[in-house]
C-alpha cells in the first residue's frame, strides 16, 4: 500500500520521475512500489512544467468555488481532455480531487465542500413525474444537460443521474423509494403518461423548430454570400 503523495520527499519523487525518464512505465512502477500510476504521472507533469518547486507539498488547504468545480466536471464529461490537463488548466492540486468531484456530480450529490459549515444542498425536491419530464426533455434536446439545469432549476448532477437511470430502466427507475412502501412500484396512470408524452413532443418540436430556423438563417447567409461573390 503506497503512501499518500504528499508524504513522499522531493528526492523520492525525483527518483520515480527518473525511472519514467529511463523508460519505465508508470504502471510498472505502481506494481513494484505501490504508488499510484496517476500520481507518478502527475509528478512528472508538474516537474516538466514547473521544476522542483512544483513538487514541493502545499501545506495550505486550497479551496475551490462551486462554479469552478462544475466547470471542471462538465469539461471532463464533454471529453477531449484528461484530468491531469484539467489540473494544469484550472490549477487543481491533483487528479484525485477532480475524480472526487466527478463521483459526487454524477451521483447527484452536492459539490459544496464538506469542510465548510454549510448545509449540503442536493438540489430541490422533485416528483417522479418531474424527473421523467426532465429526462425526456434532455433526450429530446440532444442531451442538453446544461439547458435542463436552467430550464428546471436543478443541479447538473441531478439531471445527469436521472437521465442515466431513465435510459437504463425507464420511468419506473426514477421512483424515489425512500420512506415508501414496497408496493409502490412507480407505474404511471394513462393520464400521466399522456401528459408526459405531450410535453416530450412539445420539447422536441421546439428544439427542431429552433434548429430548422437556424438552418434556414444559415442557408440565407450562404445565398447572400454567394450572390456577393458573384457580383464582385
Amino acid at each position: 500500500m503506497g503512501r499518500k503523495g504528499s508524504r513522499y520527499s522531493i528526492d523520492e519523487k525525483l527518483h520515480f520521475i527518473g525511472l519514467l525518464k529511463n523508460g519505465r512505465s508508470a504502471n510498472s512502477i505502481e506494481r513494484e512500489f505501490g504508488i499510484k500510476a496517476t500520481t507518478i504521472s502527475h509528478w512528472n507533469y508538474l516537474f516538466h512544467h514547473g521544476g522542483i518547486v512544483a513538487l514541493k507539498p502545499k501545506h495550505t488547504c486550497k479551496s475551490y468555488t462551486i462554479e469552478l468545480k462544475e466547470q471542471v466536471v462538465q469539461e471532463y464529461l464533454a471529453g477531449g481532455i484528461s484530468m491531469p490537463q484539467l489540473c494544469d488548466k484550472f490549477e487543481v492540486s491533483n487528479p484525485g480531487v477532480i475524480f472526487q468531484w466527478l463521483s459526487r456530480y454524477t451521483s447527484g450529490k452536492s459539490l459544496v465542500s464538506a469542510r465548510r459549515n454549510l448545509a449540503m444542498k442536493n438540489g430541490r425536491k422533485t416528483t417522479q413525474l418531474e424527473r421523467i419530464e426532465i429526462a425526456e426533455w434532455v433526450i429530446a434536446n440532444d442531451m442538453d444537460y446544461t439547458g435542463a439545469t436552467k430550464q428546471y432549476d436543478i443541479s447538473y448532477g441531478q439531471v445527469y443521474a436521472w437521465v442515466k437511470k431513465f435510459k437504463q430502466g425507464g420511468p419506473e427507475a426514477l421512483v424515489d423509494r425512500r420512506g415508501k412502501a414496497k408496493s409502490d412500484d412507480g407505474h404511471l396512470s394513462a393520464n400521466e403518461r399522456q401528459s408526459l408524452e405531450i410535453k416530450r413532443l412539445k420539447a422536441r418540436l421546439e428544439y427542431v423548430s429552433t434548429e430548422n430556423a437556424l438552418l434556414k438563417k444559415f442557408a440565407e447567409l450562404e445565398r447572400s454570400e454567394r450572390s456577393h461573390r458573384k457580383y464582385t
